[in-house]
């Protein structure tokens, strides 16, 4: 588990880029040894999209999205994430990967529902003991013909160990520990945000029914492909960030 020495500043969301802050990993690659299976879940950006670039400045790229789609906020956008967020852990932690279905992209939570089959078959799971976000900075926004990115870097603290269906740990510490990953989020151009909520906030995008997707991420009511970001923001890649202090 990464151990972070940098906590937040203040209280409430942490903005921009941090002094300090390790590279983000979206473009790069990295080793792990200890980790849980859910470190290595990458996932990929949608096909067609430009690279995100650290350099790409978030504030131009939010005030870019918000031209274009005045219902956007960003404390709004920043609070799913977190949701998001506590949902994903909560799927990895009980190996139910039905939940995370509706903020996942196809290509992400295949490799999500991959890894959690294959803990349920070595018969263990993952626990993040007193599982708490410290903060969420928006790292990198980027905006191209086809797809509007966003990638934040969460500042996360729990113990993390696995334990065995019998209840022994097999890997980690009860220690808690401070750290990160890296949520790319990303949703088509063309996208603007559902006045009644979208898939980070349990609703579907397209006809704001209760968001229920099938296997191939089809919404059971209007039958709208959801998790390509056609209508709004899915979670398409997470990357561990590796200890920089």
């Amino acid at each position: 588990m990464s151990l972070f020495g940098r906590r937040r500043d203040s209280d409430g969301w942490e903005m921009g880029e941090g002094a300090g802050a390790p590279p983000s990993p979206i473009d790069g690659a990295w080793t792990h040894s200890d980790q849980p299976a859910i470190a290595s879940v990458r996932g990929e950006i949608f096909s067609g999209a430009a690279p995100s670039s650290a350099r790409d400045d978030p504030e131009t790229g939010l005030a870019a999205i918000k031209a274009k789609d005045p219902r956007f906020e960003r404390d709004t956008f920043l609070g799913q994430v977190q949701r998001a967020f506590f949902l994903v852990e909560e799927a990895w932690t009980t190996r139910n990967s039905d939940m995370s279905r509706q903020v996942m992209a196809d290509g992400l939570w295949q490799q999500h529902r991959f890894q959690i089959e294959s803990y349920r078959s070595a018969g263990k799971r993952t626990v993040l003991e007193g599982l708490s976000v410290d903060s969420i900075t928006i790292l990198v926004v980027h905006l191209d013909a086809q797809y509007d990115t966003i990638t934040v870097r969460i500042l996360a603290r729990s113990a993390d160990y696995d334990v065995n269906d019998a209840g022994r740990v097999v890997r980690g510490s009860r220690d808690q520990e401070q750290w990160a990953e890296d949520w790319t989020f990303q949703r088509a151009s063309g996208a603007v945000t559902p006045e009644a909520g979208g898939t980070l906030t349990d609703k579907c995008p397209n006809c704001g029914a209760p968001l229920q997707l099938d296997f191939n991420g089809i919404c059971r009511y209007c039958k709208a492909l959801v998790s390509t970001g056609t209508y709004d923001w899915v979670l398409t890649r997470i990357a561990r960030v590796p200890p920089a202090y």
